[in-house]
Parts: C-alpha cells; sequence; structure tokens
C-alpha cells in the first residue's frame, strides 16, 4: 500500500482526473443511450429527483455521510492505536454506516438505492485507481488515510475490504428482480452490517470457545444469530412504513418467525465455519435461503444446502 512519492496536489493531476472521468462517462452514457434508445442519464435524474421520497433520501444520505466524513477524518488525525479491539471497532464502523445509509433508503425508494449502489460502486473503482496510481498528492493522502482502517487481511497492492462490503451489501438487492421481498433484498447489509458486525465484537470481547479449526467463537455466533433474527424481524415489520408503491415495487409473501429462525441460525454457522470470504457469501447464501422458504421449492432448498457446504 506505500505510495511511491508524497508529493503535493498537483492542480494538473487534478484537471486530468476530471477530463478522463468526464470522457468516459460521456461515452458511457453515448453506447447505453444507443443501445437502449434513451437518454440514461435523464433517465437516472428523473427516478432520483423525480419524487419527494427520492429528495428526501438524497438530503438524508448528504447529511449522514456529512457526519460520518467529518468523524473519520478526525479518526485519522488521531494517534494509530494497537489495540486488536479499536481496530475492529474502526472497521466495523463502516458496517454500521452501511445499514444506517441503506436500510431506511430501500424501505422509502428501492429504486433509488439500485442506482446508488451502481454509482458507488463506479466511485469506489475510480477512488482506488488513484490510490493505487498514486497520483500526486491524492494517492498519499488517501493511503494514509485507509491505512487506519486496514488490517492483515488487506495486503497486496489494492485494498479489496471496502470492495466486498459494498457489493455483499448491493448484489441481493440488484438481484430482487421479483421486487418488494424487503428480508431478500436486504440480507447483505442485515447480514454484514448487524450480525457481523455483533458477531465480531462479542466473540473479540468475550469469546472464550472455539469452533475447531477456526479462530471464530461460539459466543460471537450466538451474537450474530441473535442479531440477524432481530433486525429481519424489524426490517419485516418497517417495510410496512413509508413504502413508495410508485417504485413499482409490489408487497411480496413472507415466512414466519421460525423460518427466520433457522434462516438466521443457518447463516451463524455457515459464517463460523467458512473459508471464504464472508462478505459475498454470506449475503449470496441468505438471499436464495431467504427466497426458497418463500417459494416453498424443495429443489430450492437442495440447492441452498449444496451450495452452503461447498462453500464451507
Amino acid at each position: 500500500m506505500a505510495p511511491r512519492h508524497s508529493q503535493g496536489v498537483s492542480v494538473k493531476d487534478t484537471v486530468w482526473m476530471c477530463v478522463a472521468a468526464g470522457a468516459g462517462a460521456g461515452v458511457t452514457t453515448s453506447i447505453i443511450a444507443f443501445v437502449s434508445g434513451a437518454n440514461p442519464m435523464r433517465w437516472i435524474v428523473l427516478a432520483v429527483l423525480g419524487s419527494q421520497t427520492g429528495r428526501i433520501v438524497l438530503i438524508y444520505w448528504f447529511m449522514l455521510m456529512t457526519c460520518a466524513t467529518a468523524i473519520y477524518a478526525w479518526c485519522a488525525q488521531t494517534p494509530t492505536s494497537s489495540s486488536k479491539l479499536m481496530l475492529h471497532i474502526k472497521r466495523k464502523s463502516y458496517h454500521i454506516l452501511a445499514v444506517l445509509l441503506f436500510a431506511p433508503a430501500y424501505i422509502a425508494t428501492p429504486l433509488v438505492l439500485h442506482i446508488g449502489f451502481t454509482i458507488a460502486l463506479c466511485v469506489f473503482v475510480c477512488a482506488e485507481s488513484v490510490r493505487v496510481l498514486c497520483l500526486n498528492g491524492w494517492g498519499t493522502q488517501m493511503t494514509h488515510f485507509m491505512r487506519r482502517f486496514t488490517d492483515a487481511r488487506d495486503v497486496g497492492l489494492v485494498v479489496t475490504a471496502h470492495f466486498y462490503l459494498l457489493v455483499g451489501c448491493a448484489v441481493p438487492v440488484w438481484l430482487d428482480n421479483t421486487r418488494g421481498c424487503v428480508e431478500a433484498a436486504l440480507a447483505g447489509v442485515l447480514a454484514l452490517g448487524v450480525a457481523d458486525t455483533c458477531a465480531s465484537l462479542v466473540g473479540l470481547r468475550f469469546g472464550s470457545i472455539k469452533w475447531p479449526a477456526t479462530v471464530k467463537t461460539v459466543e460471537g455466533t450466538g451474537a450474530f444469530i441473535a442479531s440477524l433474527v432481530v433486525a429481519v424481524e424489524c426490517m419485516r415489520w418497517a417495510k410496512g412504513f413509508g413504502y413508495d408503491t410508485a417504485s413499482g415495487y409490489d408487497e411480496m409473501p413472507g415466512y414466519g418467525l421460525v423460518g427466520s429462525f433457522v434462516v438466521c441460525v443457518a447463516m451463524g454457522v455457515l459464517e463460523a465455519l467458512t473459508d471464504q470470504n464472508d462478505n459475498l457469501v454470506i449475503p449470496l447464501t441468505m438471499y436464495a435461503a431467504v427466497k426458497t422458504l418463500i417459494h416453498s421449492d424443495t429443489i430450492s432448498w437442495v440447492s441452498v444446502v449444496v451450495v452452503a457446504a461447498m462453500l464451507a
């Protein structure tokens, strides 16, 4: 992650980045317009700003990100702590921020969150490219900031932890083509933002009984399951309030508390035993399990069990 130089921010490089970003956006917009026969920028603006709910979500995101930016900027200026618990708290604060950003937005207007995830992924790719290329000043400052929140798993030239978190939250939302299944669409947000955060902090602070052949603890898994059950039930309750029917998302049939508990227990065990990246594995598996419960398809159940066994 070390930058090649530490020069100040270059006006020339800044102008070059803006021109390159504008050219890339222009080419992409032209291709989409040619294929679809519609102006994508006009569609996005109308989809986001065309309703009062969309405008409220944008204002909410702006206020929340302003506060979060100020807090993280302050954290970057404080001395680096050698405490493993403090590092975990800093890293998991991004998971909590994801819940605050994404869950209310999906309840209010799912379409805006769809668009927001896509734009955020593009911004992440551009920002990481700037950091890796070490463009004058920008790459150095970004590397210095990110070093405060990385651990031994973030090795190599490209830091991928934030990509995994974003993609893990976004993919279930993108896959929810049936529209309106909050439990499935927010599988990544709830599993990573709520359950994984609770499991990590509780396991690190209070964990003593470890699972075989892993550093994860039974106490952490218990916290994962309990917090996920509560989060899922809260979302099932909240989806009846502030629901934007104008976005075209219809209610889907749900399932009972027993089914919710079974899914959460299965995700907790999978999180504890899998050697794969849980930021990707857990959201996708939970999405498939929730969809299987809704449709009660035996073949789908078998598929979920097989996939989970392969990932474990």
